[in-house]
């Protein structure tokens, strides 16, 4: 289950964040995931709520945006999203594109009070 080093990460990453502003509170921890990035969502938040127990994080939610798969096609130049991964353009049937976006993961913003 790579989701708890991940959420782990995430921690990390927000701890080091937060640590020069003293006295905020974190509300929520937004981040974007790539529909082809092999993460389940669910199992990232319970694995950051496990983790968040007991410590200054807690009470914190983690908000996941997922992000669809896109390609272009180099042949006819056409952007689309790709669906369950057929990789070919369905304009032209080439099979000479680029994933735009899909794997991406990252911690999109933080909301304190």
């Amino acid at each position: 289950m790579h989701e708890l080093s991940l959420a782990q990460d995430i921690i990390a990453i927000v701890k080091e964040s937060l640590e020069p502003q003293a006295g905020v509170s974190l509300k929520t921890v937004r981040v974007s995931i790539g529909e082809m990035a092999a993460v389940v969502p669910e199992l990232l938040h319970h694995a950051y709520d496990a983790l968040i127990a007991d410590t200054p994080l807690q009470g914190s939610k983690l908000d996941i945006a997922i992000i669809p798969v896109t390609a272009i096609c180099h042949s006819c130049k056409k952007t689309f999203g790709l669906e369950e991964y057929e990789f070919l353009c369905p304009n032209c049937q080439s099979s000479d594109i680029e994933v735009l976006t899909g794997d991406e993961f990252f911690i999109k913003d933080l909301v304190v009070a």
